[in-house]
């Protein structure tokens, strides 16, 4: 029995599992109160891309953090050391969900240049407005492609931002999505334990969406799209690989620069995990909505899975994923997805 089983509260839209705050549905898919249905709808039907933006996507808990470090350190730099200082200077006082705006979410903040908080759509938006096209616009997003693709498809090919996308292993990606819920607000915070969220995984009952369902669209549109276009990345070679890594970051953001060695080494070192976890730019100890004993950065290791399933539950895991994976192997980056 699960603790504090007796005080759930269930979900009127799926009486299995316990409620979270301001759940919803939306094309099949469980969303937390971190988005909502107008949000999503409006990067469907409103938002404008522009050809300079960058978008950085991933299922929850699966890098992104990591990504958007990286990547505005080596957007800031131009790879350069004449830039280094500058762009050092830029990432120490600004949080990186300032720097990389989360599209689809809730929260209101008071974004650089603004007077009044506002959603990070707004601030994209304002941006745009601003006219800002030779500053290319990071972009956050947790929303699976179907949604993206229809913002995309209101542009003309030529016209559209580059990607860069992020995934992890599902087995690690719900141990760090069970600690996620148990230490945010908007998923209740979770109260069960890990073989309640275990179940609520294996269904597919996630905030976010099923990760069979939201993953592989993406990676293969990575495979059909031009290398110029869209970059997959495992979190798995981030870490441990993460110079090359770097490496290929900056030939796809910056093709027509080199990367200079000590901006590299610089950019490896602010980005360890360590590193991140202090950093009070990244850790996301600010925001309220979590509770005050969850660390957002917990260990970032890959593996940290089998510390958590039970043998029983990894082969259900791999009996459930099966058909996934089947298809997952017909990418040429398939390599990089571990289920060991």
């Amino acid at each position: 029995m699960s603790r504090v089983e007796h005080q759930w509260p269930r979900s009127s839209l799926n009486p299995k599992y316990r409620c979270m705050p301001g759940e919803f549905m939306y094309k099949g898919n469980l969303w937390p109160s971190w988005t909502s249905e107008k949000n999503i709808k409006s990067v469907e039907d409103q938002f404008v891309f522009l050809p300079t933006d960058i978008i950085l996507s991933g299922y929850p808990k699966s890098g992104i953090t990591f990504l958007s470090e990286i990547t505005c350190l080596l957007h800031f730099s131009h790879g350069k050391l004449e830039y280094l200082q500058s762009a050092i200077e830029k990432v120490e006082k600004s949080q990186v969900y300032f720097r990389v705006p989360f599209i689809e979410e809730e929260w209101t903040g008071l974004f650089p240049t603004m007077t009044d908080k506002v959603q990070a759509m707004e601030y994209l938006d304002c941006l745009r407005q601003q006219q800002c096209g030779n500053q290319p616009r990071l972009i956050k997003t947790h929303l699976p492609f179907d949604s993206i693709e229809c913002a995309l498809n209101r542009l003309e090919r030529n016209l559209r931002p580059r990607i860069l996308y992020v995934y992890r292993n599902p087995k690690d990606v719900a141990v760090s999505m069970y600690n996620f819920y148990c230490g945010l607000q908007n998923y209740g915070p979770f109260e069960g334990d890990w073989d309640e969220f275990f179940e609520m995984w294996i269904d597919g009952w996630i905030g976010g969406g099923d990760w069979r369902k939201v993953v592989p669209p993406w990676l293969k549109q990575a495979e059909i799209s031009e290398p110029t276009q869209m970059l997959a990345i495992s979190y798995e070679q981030l870490v441990n690989d993460t110079e090359a890594c770097v490496n290929n970051i900056h030939h796809f953001l910056l093709p027509e620069t080199d990367l200079e060695p000590t901006v590299r080494q610089v950019i490896l070192e602010r980005t360890s995990f360590d590193k991140m976890r202090e950093n009070k730019m990244t850790n996301y100890k600010d925001v309220e909505e979590f509770i005050p004993s969850f660390q957002f950065m917990r260990r970032g290791c890959v593996g940290d899975w089998k510390n958590w399933f039970s043998p029983e539950q990894n082969s259900r895991f791999m009996a459930a994923y099966k058909d996934t994976l089947e298809d997952l192997e017909q990418f040429a980056h398939s390599h990089a997805i571990r289920f060991e």
